[in-house]
């Protein structure tokens, strides 16, 4: 753990959390198996999953936007097997998706 860090410049080779985002309308995680924490289920096999809040996540000189929900515990949308995108709605998901 750095106790300086203003002192000097150093980088991380994590990922770094910028900013968290609250969800203000409906956002999914879209998935092409159906998970055991899922709203929806549609065309293809695909699952819905919905975000809680986004994240701005820094990366050293890349910088992204991840989705995260809660289910037992807070998770990367993006960390879980099958994940294929976001949709707004169901019928977004199975265009996009299916």
């Amino acid at each position: 753990m750095c106790n300086h860090c203003s002192d000097h410049t150093h980088a991380h080779n994590h990922p770094e959390i910028v900013q968290l985002m609250p969800v203000q309308k409906d956002l999914y995680a879209v998935y092409d198996k159906t998970k055991d924490f899922s709203v929806k289920t549609g065309k293809g096999n695909i699952s819905l999953v919905p975000i809680l809040f986004m994240g701005l996540i820094r990366h050293g000189d890349k910088t992204m936007v991840e989705g995260f929900f809660a289910s037992g515990s807070i998770n990367s949308c993006e960390d879980i097997d099958g994940f294929k995108g976001y949709a707004a709605s169901l019928e977004d998901a199975e265009k996009l998706y299916s």
